[in-house]
């Protein structure tokens, strides 16, 4: 039998160190059973005394001196043995159909064949069933025709182009090619060393990760093992502690027992004492009755007073049963709460069923603002009435609590006087949770003021809005957007693409920007103030205010000298069409300054040069004249809060109107006030930039 026949059976990896990937050298077996070259062992084993096999992940515990007393494989030697014989035979040198070297035997002809020949020898009808085995020489890599060039057949494979991924021979003239264009071209044998290299590597990655997914497994039925202990453990101790309870309950009615039982032998004592003196006093009455020897009315008169005093000290119709002395057991049916508790009960008041929204436990409002507190429960109809108290230190109020369903309520208030309020919220007697909630009232007009100058090099503010994230934004006829926080304290210095026009801006909901530039046009930047794109050149001639409904994605600006409000699509930056002309009639502009938005969509216009304010539908259609101009300064800038009150920024002056138009309040302010930004709801406050001073005044209204 042929040597290649003789180990086609054989698997070289059993022969095989998993650590080296080379034929064992002294092969030493584990408890595991799993065998490795002794010297790999030393090697890995070192100072650590660890061990885990590659192959099953089983841990040992090995020292150097231990490594020598492991048992020797001698299986693994007898076959080393064997195969070392084995391929130290004569192999035939040459095809026995060619000169070509040998790469298959037939065990049938008794020939060699190279790769080609083997092809021929398999297309005869009466041999296509022998049975070919590759030879030994060929699985090592010397004479496999896998390494003989495929247009040069009889040259060995001798270079390897990395870049073009192709193997070549002296002949072929893609090496010559490859070096001229500076490929990284190797040696073949360099080639198959390197990837042989990289394969061992990889084996050996594998391994690991193959270990590693075993721990895995085991930490998984670890983790399973305890959660089901834990399992076991809780429910014991479930049990307990409702045993526990148990016996508490039990413990107590018997008090509850024991003390009643006192009460009622008492009674029951006394009933005793009681009836004895009534029946002593009922024979003694039947014998005075009978009794003949009374020979004057005076005895007779005397013996009727001694019953009566007995009569009244036995007062026979006392009752003692003045109340139910069954003691009321409540027992818990929620079994989560039986979970969450570890019991079986709880004792609750009314009040732990009421609280104060989070969002209003604490609040700020301005002096005369309505505000609500909102406090949640647990019942749609409730038999315990809210009841609520406003008060200062001089001042106490009722206040009324609106029942909204679901077990919500409101509770409307407002403040007229500055300083510390707290609102008192009370169920049956006793305060809910959150109660009672803490009221700061400030005062109206200036708040503070944030001083921008040393920021903008002289540039003066005149434009403000407020971003989505709370930081007040503010801008001036240059390249940079100042970022302040509402406190007042410097964050950033923004720069936009386009030299800025008034400072005008509108923050969209998406994050988005648009804002008036040099140019006539607006300019429009992302989140990150990059520029989107820019829209209105050669239409604009002085854009001012611009606003954004943010539903029907239409921008409306305020053009000062066109006389009317241009509406762009925002998306695109197509020009829709204009809302008004010049005039001074209803329905015309003359310089409109500034545009705001109704929540229904409504266009409100404010015009510095007819001195009003106007408002438009959705569909442009002149509504009415919102603010005529004996009620109102020239307006800079025109701003609506949610509660849909109109804020009219003036020369030196804050202007405050509602809905619809009624005069509310003016706040003087000896500036020269110009952009303007509702920054705050509760409290009322809003943001106002000015001019001449540079810097931005916060205002409670």
């Amino acid at each position: 039998m042929s040597a290649g026949k003789e180990l086609q059976f054989l698997n070289k990896k059993d022969l095989e160190c998993a650590i080296c990937l080379k034929r064992f050298v002294e092969p030493k077996t584990l408890k595991c059973l799993h065998s490795y070259c002794l010297h790999c062992l030393e090697s890995l084993v070192g100072g650590h005394g660890i061990f885990w096999c590659l192959k099953c992940g089983q841990q040992h515990k090995l020292k150097k001196e231990d490594l020598e007393k492991l048992t020797s494989n001698e299986k693994i030697l007898y076959l080393l043995d064997y195969v070392e014989k084995i391929e130290s035979e004569k192999k035939s040198s040459t095809c026995s159909s060619c000169y070509n070297p040998p790469t298959y035997h037939c065990s049938e002809c008794l020939l060699y064949f190279c790769g080609k020949c083997s092809k021929h020898h398999k297309i005869i009808p009466a041999l296509k069933n022998h049975q070919l085995y590759i030879l030994e020489s060929n699985e090592e890599g010397c004479t496999d025709e896998n390494h003989k060039c495929p247009t040069h057949f009889n040259n060995v494979l001798e270079f390897y182009c990395s870049t073009c991924n192709k193997s070549a021979c002296q002949d072929c003239n893609q090496v010559l090619r490859c070096y001229q264009n500076k490929h990284d071209v190797i040696e073949m044998k360099t080639a198959v060393d390197n990837f042989n290299q990289n394969a061992s590597e990889v084996i050996r990655l594998a391994e690991g990760i193959k270990i590693n997914l075993k721990r895995t497994l085991e930490s998984i039925h670890n983790d399973m093992s305890e959660f089901e202990s834990a399992v076991e453990v809780k429910q014991k101790r479930l049990i307990m502690t409702v045993q526990k309870k148990s016996k508490e309950l039990i413990s107590k009615l018997e008090e509850i027992h024991k003390e009643k039982k006192k009460d009622i032998d008492h009674k029951v004592e006394d009933i005793n004492s009681k009836l004895t003196k009534a029946n002593d006093l009922m024979v003694h009455i039947n014998t005075v009755t009978n009794e003949h020897e009374i020979e004057t009315c005076e005895s007779y008169w005397q013996h009727l007073m001694t019953l009566n005093d007995m009569a009244q000290e036995a007062d026979v119709g006392q009752s003692f049963h003045e109340r139910n002395i069954i003691p009321n057991i409540i027992i818990s049916t929620q079994i989560d709460e039986l979970i969450d508790t570890e019991g079986i009960g709880k004792v609750t008041t009314v009040a732990d069923t009421y609280k104060v929204a989070k969002d209003d436990e604490a609040i700020t409002v301005t002096k005369g603002q309505e505000f609500v507190v909102k406090v949640l429960g647990q019942a749609e109809n409730d038999v315990f009435q809210l009841s609520a108290t406003l008060r200062n230190s001089s001042e106490e109020i009722t206040t009324v609590i609106e029942h909204q369903g679901c077990g919500e309520y409101k509770i409307p208030g407002r403040c007229n006087v500055e300083g510390d309020w707290e609102m008192k919220i009370t169920v049956g007697g006793a305060e809910i949770k959150g109660s009672p909630v803490n009221i700061k009232v400030e005062s109206l007009g200036l708040a503070y003021t944030i001083d921008i100058s040393k920021y903008t090099d002289g540039f003066a503010a005149t434009g403000i809005v407020l971003d989505t994230n709370g930081y007040i934004l503010v801008s001036s006829s240059r390249k940079y957007i100042y970022k302040f926080s509402q406190s007042g304290l410097f964050v950033a210095r923004i720069q936009v693409t386009k030299v800025m026009k008034n400072g005008r801006m509108h923050f969209m909901c998406d994050g988005h920007l648009v804002y008036t530039s040099v140019g006539k046009c607006i300019a429009m930047c992302d989140d990150k103030f990059q520029e989107i794109r820019s829209f209105g050149k050669g239409t604009l001639k002085d854009p001012r205010g611009l606003t954004v409904n943010n539903k029907t994605r239409v921008l409306y600006v305020a053009d000062f000298k066109a006389h009317c409000v241009f509406k762009f699509n925002v998306d695109d930056g197509r020009l829709l069409e204009k809302i008004g002309s010049k005039g001074k009639k209803e329905g015309r502009m003359n310089k409109p300054c500034d545009v705001t938005l109704t929540k229904e969509g409504n266009v409100i216009v404010a015009e510095f040069g007819n001195n009003r304010i106007q408002m438009f539908d959705v569909n442009d259609n002149f509504m009415r004249v919102v603010v005529r101009q004996e009620f109102l300064y020239p307006p800079n800038g025109i701003i609506m809060d949610i509660y849909e009150n109109i804020i009219v920024s003036n020369i030196h002056k804050l202007e405050i109107f509602d809905k619809h138009g009624v005069f509310m309040k003016t706040i003087d302010f000896d500036e020269s006030l110009c952009g303007i930004a509702v920054i705050s709801n509760r409290p009322r406050r809003v943001a106002v930039a000015n001019y001449i001073p540079n810097n931005v005044n916060i205002f409670n209204y």
